[in-house]
């Protein structure tokens, strides 16, 4: 789940909105998807995730991808009538 004005930033430095991300996930053929020293700090209705992310797969184009990336996500809580929190922002740095 995204929030309606998520924000995303790839590690190609490509700004994406809710609509874009999610299009751009389903049409990703992921081989593998590992998520490494994730660390979430609480701030009150937010919250802030780092961590590392290491990918191999293919894109929408067929263009094979094998990389890992630092992450930044987030996470505001939203007033729903579940009280669930939904991403509110995410950037991607390529690791070298």
């Amino acid at each position: 789940m995204l929030a309606d004005k998520f924000v995303g930033t790839d590690n190609d430095g490509k700004v994406t909105n809710k609509a874009e991300t999610i299009a751009d996930t389903k049409a990703t053929k992921f081989e593998s998807a590992t998520y490494e020293d994730v660390e979430v700090t609480a701030f009150g209705d937010m919250a802030v995730a780092t961590g590392s992310f290491r990918a191999k797969g293919a894109d929408s184009s067929g263009k094979t991808f094998d990389y890992q990336e630092r992450f930044t996500d987030t996470w505001v809580k939203c007033q729903t009538a579940n009280g669930n929190v939904w991403p509110a922002t995410n950037q991607s740095l390529l690791e070298t």
